[in-house]
């Protein structure tokens, strides 16, 4: 279960109960239970057909939530492909809500699926109830990906009890950026950070850059030295739990991010709540939430702008108001906020919730 998923779970879990069933290949045949901070019936599978597989295992676990008692109501689907297969077959009549941040939909990245799975997302999409992407720019993208169901757009969620405002302690002499993601290049354009803050270093030697995450940190070493960054000016993260992350980011003094695609990258969420200004490309989602007072945006791969709006915001850094910056952010992205949205969805597609009598044991996937 990715982060965002998680948060978004821990959201909901604060006004209605969270049943989670989800499938997995694995060397051998397994459901394991996990029961905090809610119920997660995960289904082991050794995988013989690529889809067929994954459907029997989502149906294996379903009856064995029956047999624990379990009557579903109303279902959410995190990701529409290919759990939501489900819905084609033994849970065709139960109503069901999507959430979707998958950037694949975008016109210039269709091309890296097949044909059959984009037909069975657009299908399974369209026999939605309600279908919440991300961001306007994702909702624009599903239209043109030809799915008719109705939009309403719900953000992705921040644990503001751990991403909560700090104030800025100078940690030296030297403005610091930090970079954490999964550091791959085809969409975070590492490459391009690396050569963007080796400009703005070129012109002033008082910057400093973390920068890591869950990928081939042997690759990012290997490219810090092909752009001879001097290693006083840059730190490689390896992975980092979500404590650490927010330590890494109360220590620095802006968030950089140069993606070539995105949707609404929860990393810059964080930063914000934490009350930490962001560089970032134009892309996807991130103009609808990165404006003035958060932030500078450049376009993507203009590495020059890059450099430029790093000095830039170190040259205006006392004019952010960085407890107005977490401020709003908390207001729009934490568990409180995004369950009320939520909340008022499920009513809409359930409205027997809000008669005092809501239905038993709704499920969420």
């Amino acid at each position: 279960m990715g982060n965002f998923v998680e948060e978004h779970l821990r959201a909901i879990n604060t006004f209605m109960p969270v049943v989670v069933l989800s499938a997995f290949e694995h060397p051998h045949d397994e459901i394991v239970i996990q029961e905090s901070p809610f119920l997660q019936v995960q289904v082991l599978y050794k995988k013989k057909w690529p889809v067929q597989s994954h459907y029997k295992a989502l149906e294996k676990g379903y009856r064995h939530l029956q047999k624990m008692g379990y009557q579903f109501k109303l279902a959410h689907l995190h990701v529409s492909w290919p759990s939501g297969i489900a819905f084609q077959g033994f849970l065709k009549n139960l109503p069901y809500v999507i959430t979707e941040h998958y950037s694949g939909y975008q016109k210039n990245r269709r091309h890296e699926w097949s044909r059959l799975a984009q037909h069975m997302a657009r299908r399974i999409m369209n026999k939605a109830q309600v279908i919440c992407p991300v961001s306007k720019q994702l909702a624009n993208s599903l239209q043109e990906f030809r799915v008719n169901s109705p939009c309403e757009i719900i953000g992705n969620v921040v644990n503001t009890e751990l991403f909560k405002y700090q104030e800025w302690k100078k940690q030296g002499p030297e403005f610091r950026l930090v970079h954490i993601s999964s550091l791959q290049q085809e969409t975070k354009n590492i490459k391009g950070i690396l050569r963007a803050f080796k400009q703005a270093l070129s012109r002033d030697p008082m910057l400093h850059l973390s920068i890591g995450g869950d990928g081939d940190l042997k690759w990012l070493q290997e490219q810090i030295d092909l752009n001879e960054i001097p290693s006083t000016k840059i730190r490689m993260l390896s992975a980092l739990s979500r404590e650490e992350v927010a330590q890494e980011m109360s220590q620095s003094n802006a968030f950089l991010l140069f993606s070539f695609i995105e949707n609404q990258p929860v990393v810059l969420l964080e930063s914000l709540c934490i009350g930490r200004p962001i560089i970032a490309s134009k892309v996807g989602g991130i103009s609808e939430f990165i404006g003035p007072n958060q932030g500078i945006l450049v376009e993507s791969e203009d590495e020059l702008a890059v450099a430029e709006a790093i000095l830039k915001l170190k040259m205006d850094y006392a004019d952010y108001d960085l407890a107005g910056i977490s401020e709003e952010a908390h207001a729009h992205y934490s568990h409180q906020a995004i369950a009320e949205e939520f909340r008022q969805l499920y009513l809409s597609v359930r409205p027997s919730i809000a008669s005092g009598h809501p239905d038993p044991n709704p499920v969420r996937q």
